[in-house]
């Protein structure tokens, strides 16, 4: 990690001066090393290739990276390395532009997007490929475009010998095809203008299953220009899980053949790692069955030839294990702390979640000794990649309070908060976000210093902070001392979290204004709790509520032409997951069907029914007891019984949908 460290200060001090001919010598130099060294021995020369370290990513973006990436290809235009990090770079672009949501969700503007970034950084490696005699690194970057996305059709076109004609937005309608290029410039990209038309010289020609799998193709070309290129065999394997189409089998297949003879069997199962890191997931404490399965996996790494890096995240894999599925705490604490020591180049983990999180409850609880200082150790070196900003956060309480061996101070404490909120901005529901360490932190009743993370991040309006203390001062976290219950407090942060844009707090606001006994029939006041809800939707956590208080808005409060969409929106929720919401809609479509108000008619048999059913869902409900009440007559035993009979003998007839289901299954 020192190597690291410093090697990134360098070559962005560098960028920074605008010394572009010795950012290329020393990248050139490092290209150097990587081509004498054994596999996978030289982990700075890659890195440094792929151009992310020639800007600071915690005041800087992506865009900016362009211009410097563009400002390099223009002051060294016969230099290799400004093409390949361009590449790197608009690949990288291309899987933010798809964005992360399965296939069938991205739109087609996206697809067009991220096919055209991809365009843009093949043209780059083919011009980068006519200046090197070896353009590793280039073809390293075209295995991930095809195997990622697909090789660009015009570039299948040139090993064919035909004219590169072939672009994704010829088959597009302009208003996509205007949305794509709009998702390049966010990134100061433009669309690829004129198409190669010539191979670099250097590329022998095509096998015919190779233009099914080009990135076998480009595979072959980096082993044969560095047949020690680890790298390139780990990016290839990479795309071998079954996530992508391939298997296991497929994994070890590749790192038993051909290339990789002379291989040392560490680096060998330095490939076949992708499996176990693929599937590792931490089995209950009940889940008997799993647990032996995963002591066996263990116990057969632990006896396998690895290299450093793996042997110390299997230690720390095991460690989370024996802290989650076997509550071994000292045992756990004991391989976190080998895992430190054997970890190379001062590093560790950086998987964001586990095995951080298991040695930070074991720290923060205070489960297992810590006599090497081994949780210090660890957010210090994680505080030293440009990633984890939960580390960030820990280290700004322990400089606050002087724990976990941090020396006291309050300016370390702020300059580390403020490097937490821009590390964790938009990089929420990875595993371990800032906003778990204060939660963490107040399980463990260190309530203090949970209390102090909070209000620093809601200041520096952290998503979501904001909220959490507006749930903080109304008591509903666990065990909240007395001292921290206020009401003032609370709406002042919830209003906060609303004004930030945080859907949750957008409906608290409306779910209180509903239930205050606020005069939601003045149309105002009315339009105004409606647009709140409205502005609420888009959280799956909270869209049932939503949809639930949007019915009974509109179907108690709102104009007669409000009432059917009312009862719509019931409809939409009356099975919802959560019993709370299933139960109140139920009820609240009885009402409907009493009143005749959203229903096609009064009838107090589907009344009837739909309240059985909320009854059923939430039995110790008042407000759903109180509805039923009401619906049955319950206040006088012989009047509920006759108003049963009648309502069974007028019941009538009822379309498809009008009545709940025949069984609830829950």
């Amino acid at each position: 990690m020192q190597t690291l460290t410093r090697t990134r200060q360098h070559i962005r001090e560098l960028a920074q001066a605008n010394a572009f001919e010795e950012l290329t010598h020393f990248i050139d130099s490092l290209e150097a090393q990587w081509l004498q060294a054994a596999p996978g021995e030289c982990p700075a020369y890659l890195d440094a290739a792929k151009g992310h370290m020639l800007i600071d990513w915690e005041t800087q973006i992506g865009k900016d990276l362009t211009a410097v990436l563009q400002a390099w290809i223009d002051a060294c235009p016969n230099a290799y390395h400004p093409h390949v990090a361009m590449a790197f770079h608009a690949f990288d672009r291309a899987t933010h532009i798809r964005s992360f949501a399965v296939a069938p969700e991205v739109t087609e503007d996206r697809w067009l997007g991220a096919a055209q970034a991809c365009e843009v950084a093949a043209a780059h490696l083919l011009q980068a490929m006519n200046l090197s005699p070896r353009p590793v690194a280039a073809a390293i970057c075209m295995i991930k475009i095809c195997a990622h996305f697909d090789e660009p059709g015009w570039l299948s076109e040139l090993f064919k010998g035909q004219p590169a004609r072939w672009r994704p937005a010829d088959q597009a309608e302009a208003q996509v095809r205007q949305e794509a290029a709009e998702h390049l410039h966010r990134y100061g990209l433009q669309v690829l203008a004129e198409l190669p038309q010539a191979l670099p010289a250097l590329l022998p020609a095509r096998d015919v299953h190779e233009f099914e799998r080009p990135q076998d193709y480009w595979l072959l070309r980096a082993m044969a220009g560095f047949p020690n290129a680890y790298e390139a065999m780990q990016t290839y394997t990479a795309y071998l899980r079954p996530r992508w189409g391939g298997s296991y089998e497929e994994i070890d297949g590749l790192a038993s053949g051909r290339l990789t003879d002379g291989w040392s069997e560490a680096h060998r199962n330095g490939l076949r790692w992708v499996i176990l890191d693929d599937q590792f997931d931490l089995p209950e404490s009940d889940e008997h069955d799993r647990i032996a399965d995963w002591q066996a996996v263990f116990q057969d790494w632990s006896q396998r030839e690895l290299r450093p890096l793996e042997r110390a995240t299997l230690l720390a894999r095991e460690a989370a294990f024996r802290r989650y599925s076997l509550s071994d705490n000292a045992g756990a604490m004991a391989l976190f702390s080998a895992s430190v020591e054997h970890y190379p180049d001062q590093s560790w983990v950086g998987d964001i979640g586990e095995p951080f999180w298991s040695l930070a409850y074991l720290a923060v609880n205070q489960l297992a000794p810590d006599p090497q200082q081994t949780f210090k150790t660890v957010i210090e070196r994680l505080c030293d990649t440009p990633n984890y900003a939960a580390a960030c956060a820990l280290r700004a309480a322990g400089h606050q309070f002087g724990l976990w061996g941090f020396e006291r101070s309050g300016e370390l404490a702020d300059q580390w908060l403020a490097t937490a909120a821009k590390r964790q901005s938009g990089r929420d529901g990875y595993g371990f976000d800032v906003l778990d360490v204060p939660l963490m932190l107040w399980g463990a009743n260190l309530h203090p210093v949970a209390y102090f993370l909070y209000q620093r991040f809601a200041e520096l309006e952290l998503p979501n902070a904001p909220a959490a203390l507006y749930d903080l001062h109304r008591g509903w976290l666990h065990d909240t001392p007395e001292q921290y219950l206020d009401e003032h407090k609370a709406d002042y942060w919830l209003k906060r979290a609303a004004q930030m844009g945080c859907k949750v707090s957008k409906y608290n606001i409306a779910r209180d204004r509903m239930s205050s006994g606020e005069d939601l029939s003045d149309p105002v006041a009315r339009v105004e709790v409606w647009g709140q809800l409205l502005e609420a939707l888009g959280d799956e956590r909270i869209d049932g509520h939503v949809n639930l208080h949007l019915g009974i808005l509109l179907r108690r409060y709102g104009e007669p032409v409000d009432h059917e969409q009312g009862l719509a929106y019931l409809y939409t929720v009356f099975d919802h997951a959560h019993d709370w919401v299933a139960a109140r809609a139920c009820a609240e479509i009885g009402l409907a069907w009493m009143e005749g108000q959203g229903a096609p008619r009064k009838n107090r048999f589907a009344a009837m029914q739909w309240v059985s059913r909320a009854m059923q869902i939430k039995p110790d409900s008042e407000q759903i007891q109180e509805i039923a009440w009401c619906i049955f007559n319950s206040h006088n035993r012989l009047l509920s019984f006759l108003t049963g009979i009648t309502a069974f003998l007028f019941k009538g007839k009822f379309s498809r949908g009008e009545l709940p289901p025949a069984a609830l299954t829950r």
